[in-house]
């Protein structure tokens, strides 16, 4: 069992104050994107006490570390755990599954454009928990949903798009629609946005939360096709303790907020649109999926709640005010995001752990015990998986 140093990822998109309160320090003049807790060998975890890697400490001893699914795992720690501090809208992306990381990751060894969007062969899933009311993108409307804002804008080029949306195979007509919004030129973006921005959408599912967000990105982006992506895909709020799995495949985009995300250990990541950053549109079309798909969002029910997902990870958000004793079936990280807490695992060894910083749990402390009223998030290794 160890503490684990502050990991700070500083992306443009971040806040400066979330992550630094959280953690009970001043704030810097940098944004603080992400806090990672992992060991990804971008940018490992390291021990407080001996600045050791967590990639490190893993790979000389999987077995202790990782417990009797370490070979199912490769000898790696299968998930990142991070606290996203999100000030800005991120980029429109999707992820791949673990054959598409197979493959593009070869790919990408002889080929520099490749590279820039596959650094790791593992696929990438993830799930996300709010701590605080959290915006964002996730998958595409029903059919009937974008023809209403086509219509409501009433703009003749974005009105072309109902020819394709009214294929037999629906996905196979999202996805030629979107071809052609990706393939729009810079002029006709920039016509087609004015005229959704002075257009009534209040027969729309256009809501004045997402409009705000909207008139933003024109204003930053005005040349994007991806700002007519934007405009196709569902808006979703979640609030303290909603939790959402995305899948391989969903196109999303994180708009505003603070959530708890845990991730595989990769860092695979297709941009389409809506950043600085290098966009593959044809990767994009590669593995996205363009099925409508509405976010399946659940919320705790108990005060000990395991969120469920398909991965070999699971998110347990415990809202503690008492006594919590636990076995291990793997390795574990903890953080509270409310108050300190103490954990102790059965050698005795114990930890005062505060606000804000991780503790790493091998799956040789074999169980542990946790003092303190808090609110905890723990992610486990799967051991159904």
């Amino acid at each position: 069992m160890d503490l684990l140093s502050p990991n700070i990822q500083h992306y443009h998109w971040g806040d400066y104050s979330f992550i630094p309160e959280l953690q009970g320090r001043p704030k810097g003049d940098k944004p603080e994107a992400e806090l990672w807790m992992g060991a990804h060998p971008t940018s490992p975890s390291r021990t407080v006490e001996s600045d050791r890697g967590l990639d490190d400490i893993i790979s000389t001893e999987p077995q202790n570390t990782l417990g009797p699914q370490a070979g199912d795992f490769q000898n790696e720690l299968p998930f990142i755990m991070k606290i996203l501090a999100i000030r800005e809208p991120l980029s429109i992306q999707v992820h791949p599954n673990a054959q598409q990381a197979e493959e593009g990751f070869t790919f990408a060894q002889s080929n520099l454009t490749g590279a820039q969007s596959y650094s790791s062969p593992r696929g990438k899933e993830e799930v996300v928990c709010a701590l605080t009311k959290t915006d964002l993108k996730f998958g595409f409307r029903e059919v009937n949903e974008i023809y209403a804002i086509i219509d409501a804008a009433g703009h003749s080029d974005f009105s072309r798009l109902k020819e394709s949306l009214s294929r037999e195979t629906p996905d196979e007509g999202l996805k030629e629609a979107i071809q052609k919004i990706l393939s729009t030129d810079a002029d006709t973006i920039r016509s087609i946005t004015s005229t959704v921005l002075s257009s009534d959408m209040s027969t729309t599912v256009i809501n004045e939360r997402e409009t705000k967000y909207f008139t933003s990105l024109v204003e930053t982006y005005p040349d994007d096709p991806g700002l007519l992506l934007f405009l196709l895909m569902n808006f979703v709020t979640l609030e303290p303790g909603d939790f959402l799995y995305v899948s391989p495949g969903v196109t999303h985009a994180y708009l505003h907020g603070n959530v708890v995300e845990i991730t595989s250990n990769s860092d695979n990541v297709i941009r389409c649109g809506l950043t600085p950053k290098h966009i593959n549109v044809d990767e994009f079309f590669s593995i996205a999926s363009f099925v409508s798909e509405q976010p399946q969002i659940q919320t705790p029910v108990e005060s000990v709640h395991t969120y469920e997902s398909p991965t070999p990870f699971t998110l347990t958000r415990l809202n503690l005010n008492e006594e919590l004793e636990a076995t291990l079936q793997g390795p574990e990280i903890l953080i509270s995001t409310q108050n300190n807490f103490t954990i102790t695992n059965k050698s005795e060894n114990s930890f005062h752990v505060e606000q804000g910083h991780p503790v790493w749990v091998p799956y040789s402390d074999t169980s542990y015990k946790i003092t303190g009223n808090c609110l905890l998030f723990r992610c486990a290794t799967n051991p159904y998986f």
